[in-house]
């Protein structure tokens, strides 16, 4: 499996099979290149410009924008209805949680608001990768996004949705989230190829590419 960190929270999952998935595409009012892609599968966790933007992608792909269990292209996926805040979505509506099934389980959270309650954790299983937002503002902060990890208790957490220089809007800053870590590494490359999982749970970041 090949992740590759395009940038906020956009990730292209490459599964064993070759299938390309696309995670929350963004537009370019956000401050990254926006980059164009030939996916067959795009997940869109809300409809937000920095999250559902889908008119610069290419060829012919699938949206998959409901919180429901889907197999396209031979890819197990389901969509585990959230919220963008503590507030059940009054305040800015709801979330879906995508939870794709390959040789490993992948989570992405989207711009998650709230930690998880036992019903969803329940729905979400079991998780080998997690993509999790970190910036708070918009999402949870460090500190929720921590308890969130610990909750789920993945092998390898990958950070997202966090400030950057590009970015031209506030959100925390990454340090906030790595720090409460010990097991973190950096990672010189925005792609990320997956043979085995650590034995020990670990904090990968990597560079965007937008």
């Amino acid at each position: 499996m090949k992740i590759t960190y395009l940038a906020h929270a956009s990730f292209l999952i490459e599964t064993k099979t070759g299938v390309k998935i696309l995670t929350d595409p963004y537009d370019n009012s956000v401050g990254y290149t926006v980059l164009e892609l030939s996916p067959d599968i795009v997940l869109t966790s809300h409809k937000h410009f920095d999250h559902g933007y889908t008119g610069a992608l290419k060829g012919d792909f699938t949206v998959l924008d409901k919180p429901q269990e889907y197999n396209v292209k031979g890819v197990k996926i389901r969509g585990i209805k959230t919220f963008h805040d503590q507030e059940a979505g009054q305040k800015r509506g709801e979330n879906i949680v995508f939870v794709i099934e390959d040789e490993f389980s992948v989570a992405h959270l989207g711009d998650l608001g709230h930690e998880l309650e036992k019903e969803h954790l329940e729905k979400i299983g079991k998780v080998d990768i997690l993509l999790i937002p970190v910036g708070g503002v918009y999402t949870i902060d460090a500190k929720a996004a921590y308890n969130v990890a610990k909750a789920i208790n993945p092998k390898i957490i990958i950070p997202m949705h966090y400030k950057t220089e590009k970015l031209k809007f506030d959100l925390g800053r990454l340090e906030e989230f790595t720090k409460l870590f010990d097991n973190v590494e950096y990672a010189n490359s925005f792609e990320l190829e997956i043979k085995e999982l650590p034995e020990a749970q670990k904090v990968i970041v990597l560079s965007h590419k937008g």
